[in-house]
């Protein structure tokens, strides 16, 4: 057996199980935002000046898709669309002042949460994780 061969199986275990505890707790993870309109109100409020588009690219979704979704959270009055100052046929998008402070919950919730997870962790161990997974996770694209 070579020297990876074990890590590697812990790190494929901690996936799955992983994987199923978020799809488990998916409900309660994002307060009243599904998965689907969490990810996108986190896009839309920390990349500049996005459209539907770059939406579409960075997650693999077919235009359409996103443009339903992207509807139903401006009908839900949580962004809207702009002109773009110098692309009349492209509309950026924004988040709404609503959209905004429920994004900020959620978040908190979020953030809440990790930090009952790691809050017996060092802070060299956070940071370490930190960087690692963010690694692992950039490196997939």
């Amino acid at each position: 057996m070579a020297a990876r061969d074990e890590p590697l199986d812990v790190i494929h275990e901690a996936i799955i199980l992983f994987s199923r505890n978020s799809r488990v707790r998916a409900n309660n993870m994002y307060d009243e935002l599904s998965f689907v309109a969490y990810t996108m109100l986190s896009y839309v409020g920390t990349v500049p000046h996005p459209t539907a588009s770059d939406l579409a690219e960075r997650y693999g979704l077919e235009k359409s898709t996103v443009s339903r979704q992207l509807s139903q959270l401006e009908e839900d009055g949580l962004l809207h669309r702009v002109a773009h100052p110098s692309r009349p046929r492209t509309k950026l998008l924004e988040l709404s002042d609503t959209g905004r402070a429920c994004l900020a919950r959620v978040r908190q919730h979020q953030r809440k949460g990790l930090e009952e997870r790691l809050g017996r962790w060092p802070d060299e161990d956070v940071e370490t994780f930190s960087r690692l997974l963010w690694r692992f996770v950039t490196e997939l694209d």
